[in-house]
C-alpha cells in the first residue's frame, strides 16, 4: 500500500473521531499551560540577576541613606543580565551627581549565576570650601579693563565660607563678608533632608549689600553711575524656602522672601523712577521654581534635559510700593553626538507685567548669565525677552589628576572642551527711549574653551561677534 493511499485510510479513520479530539488536546493544554508558564518563568529568571547586596565604601562624612536616596535600584530587585552593567553605571552617575564626590567607582560580582553584588566607592571631596574674594564691582572682566581703566580702586575683598554636606546630609551652610568698593554680606543655610523618606527641605539666608556706586539710569544701552562715600543705596533681604523631591529629576521649590531697598536724596535727584517716586521701596516676594534635570554628568553635561521654570509675585496686597508677576525659564537640551562631541540648546525667557515698573525692575539683559555673547558691553532694559543660545563641543581633556601637594584634595577632576556657538536674542521695552539694542533682533556668535576644574570652579574664555561688527575676546566664571 502506498504511503498516501495508507494515509488516506488512516484519515477516514480518524475523521468520526476529529472534533472529540480537538476537544480532549484543548482539556490537555488547560491542564498542561500552568505548567508551562512555570517552565518560561524557569527560563525568565535565568536571565536576569537578583541583587542581594548595595555596599556604599569610601564615605567617610557622608550618610550612606544620602547616596542610596539618588538610585534607582534597591536590594531585592532584579536586573537583565543583558543590560544591567549599563543599570550599574547610570546609578553610579547618579551618585557623582550629588556634587559631593571627585568621582565615584563601581564593582559588581556574581555568585551562582544568580545574586548580585553591588559596590560604589566614592572618593569624598573637601567640604570646608573657603573662597577668598578679590572681585570686581563692574559687571564682568571686559566692562572693569575696558571702560573703568581696569582701576584697582574698584576692588571687592573678602572671604566666602561654604561648608557643604554638612553633617553628612547634603546640607549647606556658610555665610559671605566682602568689604572694599562694595560690601556684601550674606548668612545662609539649606538642607533637602528634613523628614525620613528625605523629600522635603528647608533653607534661609539673609543679605545686606551697600556700596559707594551703583547706577541709576541706562542711556544708550549703557549703565551711568552714581558714586558718593556717603553710600547712596543699601539692599537688605530676607529668604525662607522649602522644597519638596519625590523622585530623582524632579524638584519642586517654594520661596519667601521680604525686600527692604533704600536710596539717599542726591540718588533719588538723578532719577525719581529708580523707586517710582520713592526713597525707600519695600515688598514681599512669592516665588515658585519647577526643576528638572535627568543630564548625564550635571557639572558639564552632555545629554539630557535642564529645565528650570518659575512664576513669582512681587508684591503680595500688604506692601504698596511694588506689583509685578513675572515667568522665567532656563530650559538647556544636551544631545551627545559621540564620545567627544556634544551639542547644547538652551532658552533664556521672561514675561513680566505689569509693562510699567520702576526702574529698578526694568533690567533685563547684561546682569549674570543673563545676556547674548558677543554684547557683554551692553544692558538691555526691558519687560519681556528671550534668548536662544546653541554650542557645538569638542572633548580635549577629561582626566582625574592625582596629587600630593594639597593632602585635603588628592584628587581633581579636569575638563577642557572647545566650542563654536551662536546666541540670538530679543528684548521688548515699552518705554520708548534711545536705546538702539531694545526691540530687535540681536546675533552674537564666536568660539572658545570651557574649563571646568572639579566641582569648585568653570571658566570660558570666549572670543566673541556681533551685528555691530564689533568683536573681542569675553571671559566668564561660569559653564553656559
Amino acid at each position: 500500500m502506498s504511503i498516501a493511499r495508507q494515509q488516506m485510510k488512516i484519515n477516514n479513520i480518524l475523521l468520526p473521531l476529529q472534533m472529540p479530539l480537538y476537544s480532549l488536546s484543548f482539556i490537555v493544554l488547560l491542564i498542561l499551560f500552568p505548567f508551562q508558564l512555570l517552565a518560561q518563568n524557569d527560563s525568565l529568571d535565568k536571565a536576569f540577576y537578583q541583587i542581594v547586596d548595595i555596599n556604599i565604601k569610601g564615605n567617610k562624612k557622608t550618610k550612606k541613606e544620602i547616596i542610596l536616596r539618588e538610585l534607582n535600584i534597591q536590594v531585592g530587585d532584579y536586573l537583565k543580565i543583558s543590560n544591567y552593567k549599563d543599570i550599574i553605571d547610570i546609578n553610579r552617575r547618579r551618585i557623582l551627581n550629588l556634587n559631593l564626590f571627585a568621582f565615584v567607582n563601581q564593582e559588581d560580582s556574581i555568585v551562582d549565576n544568580t545574586y548580585l553584588y553591588i559596590s560604589y566607592t566614592v572618593h569624598e571631596l573637601l567640604y570646608w570650601e573657603p573662597n577668598p574674594i578679590f572681585d570686581l564691582a563692574d559687571r564682568n572682566v571686559n566692562v572693569w579693563w575696558v571702560e573703568m581703566n581696569h582701576k584697582l580702586n574698584r576692588t571687592n575683598i573678602g572671604l566666602e565660607l561654604t561648608r557643604t554636606n554638612f553633617r553628612g546630609r547634603n546640607e549647606l551652610l556658610g555665610g559671605m563678608v566682602q568689604l572694599g568698593y562694595n560690601k556684601y554680606f550674606k548668612l545662609f543655610y539649606k538642607t533637602p533632608n528634613i523628614d525620613k523618606k528625605l523629600h522635603h527641605g528647608l533653607g534661609f539666608a539673609g543679605i545686606f549689600e551697600t556700596g559707594r556706586e551703583t547706577f541709576y539710569n541706562t542711556k544708550n544701552n549703557k549703565l551711568q553711575f552714581f558714586s558718593s562715600e556717603n553710600y547712596p543705596y543699601s539692599r537688605a533681604v530676607a529668604r525662607v524656602f522649602y522644597s519638596y523631591r519625590n523622585s530623582y529629576a524632579a524638584i519642586h521649590e517654594l520661596e519667601l522672601n521680604y525686600n527692604r531697598l533704600s536710596i539717599t536724596p542726591s540718588f533719588y535727584d538723578l532719577n525719581p523712577n529708580y523707586f517710582n517716586g520713592k526713597k525707600i521701596m519695600k515688598y514681599f516676594e512669592f516665588i515658585y521654581t519647577y526643576k528638572y534635570n535627568n543630564t548625564d554628568l550635571r557639572i558639564f553635561p552632555t545629554r539630557g534635559w535642564d529645565i528650570n521654570i518659575s512664576f513669582s509675585k512681587k508684591g503680595l496686597g500688604i506692601d504698596h510700593d511694588v506689583n509685578q508677576f513675572m515667568i522665567k525659564t532656563q530650559s538647556i537640551f544636551y544631545q551627545k553626538i559621540n564620545e567627544q562631541l556634544s551639542t547644547s540648546t538652551m532658552l533664556l525667557a521672561r514675561l513680566a507685567g505689569p509693562q510699567q515698573q520702576p526702574y529698578y525692575l526694568q533690567r533685563a539683559l547684561g546682569f549674570k548669565n543673563e545676556f547674548i555673547r558677543g554684547y557683554e558691553y551692553y544692558v538691555i532694559d526691558g519687560t519681556h525677552y528671550a534668548i536662544l543660545r546653541n554650542g557645538l563641543y569638542y572633548k580635549l581633556f577629561d582626566r582625574i589628576i592625582s596629587q600630593r601637594v594639597l593632602p585635603f584634595l588628592h584628587y581633581i577632576p579636569l575638563r577642557v572642551f572647545a566650542k563654536v556657538y551662536d546666541d540670538i536674542g530679543y528684548v521688548h521695552s515699552p518705554i520708548k527711549k534711545h536705546s538702539p539694542l531694545n526691540n530687535r533682533i540681536l546675533n552674537g556668535y564666536g568660539i572658545g574653551i570651557d574649563i571646568v576644574v572639579s566641582y569648585l570652579a568653570k571658566f570660558r574664555i570666549e572670543y566673541s561677534f556681533n551685528h555691530l561688527g564689533q568683536n573681542g575676546l569675553f571671559l566668564h566664571g561660569k559653564k553656559d
